[in-house]
Parts: C-alpha cells; structure tokens; sequence
C-alpha cells in the first residue's frame, strides 16, 4: 500500500533539514531544536558575494544513469550522514552535496565516495576495498580527474582534493592520500576566498594530522603556515576550541617527527637545533593559554548547552551529557598526549614516558567517563546501519599511542577495550582490527603475557611492572598490503607483516618482523625474519 504523501516544507532551518523532521519555522531560532537541547543553525538566506566562488560551469538537469542515481541517493540518505564521524556534518550534508548539482568533478568524486562507502556497509571481507572491484566507483573517479584538469579554479580544487583524499582512505592508499593533502594546504597559502577559508580550511586543519603518523620521512610532511590558527582572547565555544586544539595537535606531531632521528635514528645523542628547542617552548607555551581558555569555556554552562548534534549521536540516541562527554573528552585527552610527545621528543631512552604514568592515568579516566555516558541502547549492535567508515579521526590513534607507551600494564589493557568500544572500524587510514593486533602484540611482547583474542591476559605477566628500556618497543612499521601466510598447520591465515624496532643491550637499534593474523586463532606469532641492525 503506498503511504499517504505530504507536504515537503523546504524553509525549515538547517538544523531540522539534515535531521529530516518537520521544523516549526519559529525566528530566530527553532523550538524544536531549542526544547531537545540542540543548536539550531539557523535558515538558508541568500547567499553573499563572500559565498560565491564562481559561475557553475555547467547545471545536471537530469541523473546520467540508474546507477549513478542510486549512488547519489545513498550518498544522500547515508554516506554524508556519517562520514564525518562526530564532527559537524555540514561540509559533506551540505557544501558537497549543493556543489555536486552543477560541477561534474565534484558529482563524479561524490558517486565514487558512495559506491566505496557502501562497499564498506556491505561488508567488505577485507578491512580496505578495491577500486578494481568496483567498476562504478573506478569509472567516476577517473571522470572527476579528468574534470579537475581542465579547470583553474582553485577553490573546486580544493573542494575535490578532499573528495579525493576521501577516496583514497577507503582504498588505504596512504601515499596517494598524503600527496593530495600537502597540494591542498600548499594551494590554501594562496587561497584569498573567504568562502573557501572558512569551511575549507579547517578540513584541511583536521586532516594535517594523518600525513606525520602514515608518512616515512619529512617529504612527506606537509608545511602547516597556511592552517595556522591563532589563539583568541577566549573561546566561544567547543568548535573554536577543537579547531585550535587541531592546530596544535599537528604542530606536536611534526616536532616529534622531527625528533625520530634524535630519537632511535642516526642523530642519537647529537645535540638537538635551537628552532626545534624554540618551536617546542612556542607550542607548549600556547598548550598553557589553550587549557587555560578551555577550563573557563568548560565551566560555562550555557556553552556547554550548544553542543550541537551529529547523526551519529542521533542514531545511538546519545543525550546531552553524553554529547558533552564526548567533545570534552576528545579535546582533553588530546591536550594531554600533545603535553607528552613535546617532552619525549628528542629523548633518546623510552623510560621517559614513565614519568608521564598520570598523564596516561588522566586519558584513561577521560575516556572511561564517556564510556560510563553512553547509552545502554547505543551498546547493542547495530548491524549495517553502525558506521563502518568515517572520513574524520577519533579516538583511535590516541588509545594506540597509549597501549603502545604507557608501560603500566593495567592500563595498557584497559586502552585495548576502550579501543573496541570507542572506536570505529575504520577511521580513515586507521583499521581498529590492525591496530588492535598491533597493539595486542606490543604488550606481549614488553610484558612477556599472552593475551587473548579479546585483549585479556591467558597467562599472568612476566614482567608485571615497568619493563627494561631494551625490553621496549620504539615503533612499529606495518607493511601496507594484507596477505596470506600459511602457518604452522599448514592451514592459510590472513593478515600483515610488522616490523617492530627495539634496542639491544650494545645500544644498537634493531628490528624484528612477525607476521600477525586478522583474525587471531590462539597464542600464536609466526616469525618472518630475525632480527637485524637498521
């Protein structure tokens, strides 16, 4: 029986727009929004000169294909719904959606980012897809390359090489992604729209991040004065506070990336350049200013009242404190391991990051309060309708950093369940079944403890405290491609290669390859290698 329609009203405010309810009109702000504790963004106006990038070159009267359609309503209905994680949707549910009407580079880059996201959603036996598997998603993103290159219009640029960028998360190609990011911030040094500043900039602020965790070497790194952000007399809200926090994030990860010669690299021991020394004091100075700010914005009740929802927190029907939780907890948790990675950087002994035991205690705790604020609805799986891939970083990479250099063993643990339960299954280049492993395997390895699937100790550790400074791991570095080993039965098993990096007793860094499963069967490692000087 075919439902009874209605009357679309298309001048609700933006707020009730993308959740897809009927918005009572009310001026200035919507009631609707005001009486469930959310922030009404307000209603379209007609867009200022500040907002117009340029003459669309060409406007899609009709849909091209069916499923070209079909890509479209599911990028539509889902994919821009969530790939921002529990950050504001509004540049995917929005800006790429109203470009996506009259630019054919951004239509093309939309359809092949919702083909690969439902590629995802269906379950993709691998943890990353294949465009040669996906002829749709394959077919557009060549048509959007071949747009881009007839255009000099630097703000579409922009715009597309964060489509691009997107792609190439779900491919899990890290060097394609990072040469996209640094020719997108390398473009923004010279981007004088105000438009594009505005909403384009602080994606790419965010996205900083990933090319000094994934890159190999400083080639890799992008340069950061054209994102840099700087510190307002006060913060009107969480966003400015997040968008700063993004700048120093990025800042902390290059001085530590610069570190890795001083470090474990052939620089050990050397003295340390002053502008290192000076950019660490400049950073940690503002980290002072930033949680100063933070704390008086923190206990502003009225700020914390416009915490704006996401469709994430919708659909585990998170509540207010549990929103509040989580953006408090995200930001904090960050400005700890920022104050940690500026005093190890340039140490040569991993016992440093023992004295830093509270700092870990305090993400820990951190992340434990918002654990405690989801709701008990939020836990029960979810099937397809739960994310499986989010553009955005989260709480990954920060809890891997802590199973990975907190050496006390209790909490090790207690970052690998927290890993499984706050993070997401994909997190743009981070695969929570890799790190996990990948984790799991460091503690062993330090503690000499077996572990379960599950993270929790088969055996009682060996080393129960704080292990040898030779004991420990200083990285890891995974090979890029997943394969098939066959192991000790004979029996194939799927999964990476990892070369772990340690100091021996002659102070000589060496490393060591083994090969760990996906899908790990029992207390098992299959060695690749031996041991070998770097």
């Amino acid at each position: 029986m075919a439902r009874k329609g209605s009357r679309k009203v298309r001048t609700g405010c933006l707020t009730c727009k993308a959740r897809k309810v009927k918005c009572d009109e009310a001026k200035p702000k919507c009631q609707r929004c005001i009486n469930t504790g959310r922030r009404c963004e307000g209603y379209v106006t007609k867009p200022t000169a500040g907002l117009l990038w340029h003459r669309p070159r060409q406007l899609f009267q009709s849909i091209d294909t069916a499923s070209e359609g079909r890509a479209l309503q599911f990028f539509c209905e889902k994919t821009a719904q969530f790939l921002s994680g529990a950050t504001d949707p509004y540049f995917w549910t929005h800006l790429v959606m109203q470009f996506s009407n009259f630019e054919p580079a951004v239509r093309h880059s939309v359809v092949a980012i919702s083909s690969l996201y439902e590629q995802f959603q269906a379950g993709a036996k691998a943890p990353f897809v294949h465009l040669g598997e996906n002829s749709l998603a394959l077919q557009h993103y060549n048509a959007a390359i071949r747009e881009l290159k007839t255009t000099e219009n630097q703000p579409l640029v922009l715009l597309v090489c964060i489509l691009f960028i997107c792609i190439e998360f779900m491919l899990s190609n890290k060097a394609a992604a990072i040469q996209h990011c640094k020719h997108g911030i390398a473009l923004l040094e010279n981007a004088n729209y105000s438009w594009a500043r505005e909403y384009l900039v602080p994606v790419f602020r965010r996205l900083s991040v990933f090319p000094f965790f994934f890159g190999k070497d400083l080639n890799d790194f992008p340069d950061l004065v054209p994102l840099e952000n700087p510190m307002p007399p006060s913060f009107r809200d969480f966003a400015e506070a997040q968008s700063v926090m993004d700048s120093l994030v990025s800042r902390s990860l290059r001085l530590i990336r610069w570190g890795d010669a001083y470090r474990f690299g052939n620089k050990r021991y050397e003295p340390v350049p002053n502008e290192y020394v000076v950019e660490r004091e400049e950073i940690g100075s503002m980290l002072d200013k930033w949680h100063a700010l933070f704390l008086t914005l923190d206990a502003n009740a009225t700020a914390n009242a416009m915490l704006p929802t996401t469709p994430i927190s919708d659909m585990y029907n998170f509540n207010t404190n549990a929103i509040q939780a989580m953006s408090r907890a995200i930001l904090l948790v960050r400005y700890e391991v920022c104050r940690i990675w500026l005093d190890v950087a340039f140490e040569t002994d991993e016992t440093c990051y023992d004295w830093h035991l509270d700092s870990f205690r305090r993400v820990i705790g951190l992340c434990q309060i918002f654990d405690s604020v989801i709701p008990a609805d939020a836990r029960k799986p979810l099937g397809n309708r739960s994310p499986k891939f989010i553009f955005e970083t989260g709480f990954m990479p920060l809890l891997q950093f802590v199973t990975s250099k907190c050496r006390d063993f209790d909490m090790r643990l207690e970052a690998l369940r927290l890993m499984t339960i706050l993070g997401v299954p994909r997190e743009n280049l981070w695969e929570i079944d890799q790190i996990f492993a990948i984790s799991r395997r460091v503690i062993e390895i330090e503690h000499d403890v077996v572990l379960d699937d599950s993270g929790r100790p088969i055996t009682p550790p060996s080393i129960p405290g704080l292990p040898a400074d030779e004991k420990r791991i200083r990285f890891s570095a995974i090979e890029p491609n997943l394969f098939t080993h066959v192991g000790v039965n004979n029996d194939e098993v799927c999964g990476w290669t990892v070369d772990f990096v340690m100091r021996n007793r002659e102070d000589e860094i060496v490393s060591h390859s083994e090969f760990l499963p996906t899908e790990r069967p029992g207390p098992i490692t299959y060695p690749v290698s031996p041991p070998e000087s770097t």
